[in-house]
């Protein structure tokens, strides 16, 4: 069940040549396509199936003339409906070189990564979570980093069906997590209706016999968030059905120490420019300090990601945090660490 925002939906698009002897000349082109992919608009237009399209557009640089063909995205039942925001075939050509994020999504060509989430008592080190990270998988099995997905599914517009399917392969990899907190991210303008869009995560939970408070939703790409109260509706639902919800990258973009006392997150996570150095920068102490002492008062967990070093690890915990994760304590992996050795507090 899903919406065409978050489902990997056909659509079409409505093409326009300024030259009519140009759409005289398609006739041969497509002649051995079924007429269920395309039909003809006047003398002048034509709506093509999205798949049509693509190699049309080979042929269109082959034979005529860019310059003189538009095209819009438009549905078959509505065909006119974005005439206005037609726009030379050649501005397309960055959509059709990201159609691998269309394969990697139907493919479910997802793996997830582990990544450790300790505390630190008396100078020993203990595995409170991990945080599942997710990574795409070309069709020979190497990995394609997340930026690069991410990067793609924007252009494509598949934000939402990308970020839903990673949801899915994060939850159905965390059932061999026990008795550790589960961070899973997701991107809040992904969600447009909690009960609808979530339904499909939360069922695969409940199969899997995961505890609800085992898991925290991790809101990424923070900074970015427009609309307060929509992303308010979505952790509170979160909430009533027993998960935690925890906010990324606090402390960049917008002025984040404020917005925490809106959303009240059970663990707030402080970005990586502020703990990468901060043992020896006394403006990040400042950001690391303030946005401490707001998560404390709110009585939520602190936790310092982007650890890298022995020195930054000393200095946040003198501070008083709460949680930490980086390189320091390990890169992610492919399967969940049990215990950490070699760490020197």
């Amino acid at each position: 069940m899903g919406c065409d925002a978050c489902l990997p939906i056909r659509t079409g698009y409505t093409v326009s040549f300024q030259q009519s002897r140009d759409a005289k000349k398609l006739e041969k082109y497509f002649k051995d396509i079924s007429q269920n992919q395309w039909k003809t608009l006047g003398e002048d237009m034509i709506w093509m199936r999205e798949d049509i399209f693509w190699d049309f557009m080979d042929y269109v640089h082959q034979h005529l003339d860019p310059r003189h063909v538009w095209a819009v995205e438009a549905k078959q039942r509505s065909p006119f409906e974005n005439l206005r925001r037609m726009e030379p075939i050649t501005a397309f050509q960055k959509m059709k070189d990201a159609l691998w994020i269309d394969e990697l999504i139907e493919d479910k060509r997802i793996c997830s990564y582990y990544q450790p989430i300790v505390s630190v008592n008396h100078e020993r080190v203990h595995i409170v979570g991990h945080e599942i990270l997710s990574r795409g998988l070309e069709e020979d099995g190497s990995i394609i980093p997340p930026f690069k997905m991410f990067e793609a599914a924007q252009i494509r517009n598949k934000t939402f069906a990308l970020d839903r399917a990673c949801r899915l392969e994060a939850v159905k990899n965390a059932s061999i997590i026990d008795h550790q907190l589960i961070f899973i991210n997701f991107i809040p303008t992904a969600i447009y209706n909690p009960e609808h869009c979530l339904a499909s995560t939360f069922t695969l939970i409940k199969e899997l016999n995961i505890k609800p408070e085992q898991i925290v939703f991790e809101v990424i790409e923070t900074e970015d968030v427009q609309d307060i109260e929509h992303l308010k509706n979505i952790l509170n639902y979160y909430r009533s059905h027993g998960f935690k919800y925890a906010l990324d990258d606090v402390g960049v973009g917008y002025n984040t120490l404020n917005r925490l006392l809106e959303v009240e997150p059970d663990v707030v996570k402080l970005a990586f420019e502020f703990t990468n150095g901060v043992s020896k920068n006394e403006k990040q102490k400042k950001v690391a300090q303030e946005m401490l002492a707001i998560t404390h008062r709110m009585g939520a967990q602190a936790l310092a990601e982007g650890v890298e070093t022995k020195e930054d690890l000393k200095c946040l915990i003198e501070m008083g945090y709460d949680l930490f994760q980086g390189y320091y304590f390990a890169k992610p992996n492919p399967k969940p660490l049990k215990e950490i050795h070699s760490i020197y507090v």
